[in-house]
């Protein structure tokens, strides 16, 4: 078990045991909390099921990002491209895939 630096809402900095709880991984897939970027992770700590495959596991991503006004099921299509599991797709409204994709985008961009 490691601990890793998120940043909430507000800006505001906290330190959480990693793996997350279900409730801080309900915050961390919602973008209500983001890892921040070069903080030390523990071995294992990353939570496939919340944040989706390691990226070299990761299918093609589609032609590129829709467009905020395309259809739900582009962005469930773009969704899962990107680790969402299909199922958690079916079920996910518009809002929902976009706000999982920002939470992968940020999560790749920290990574850099």
């Amino acid at each position: 078990m490691g601990v890793g630096e998120y940043r909430g809402p507000g800006g505001l900095i906290v330190l959480l045991d990693e793996p997350l709880n279900s409730e801080m991984a309900k915050q961390l897939s919602s973008g209500h909390l983001s890892r921040v970027g070069g903080a030390p992770k523990a071995e294992g700590s990353e939570r496939e099921d919340f944040a989706g495959p390691k990226p070299e596991s990761r299918p093609a991503a589609p032609e590129g990002k829709p467009a905020v006004t395309a259809k739900v099921d582009d962005w469930r299509a773009y969704a899962v491209s990107l680790g969402m599991s299909e199922e958690d797709a079916a079920s996910a409204t518009k809002k929902d895939c976009q706000e999982y994709v920002q939470v992968v985008e940020d999560a790749a961009e920290g990574q850099e």
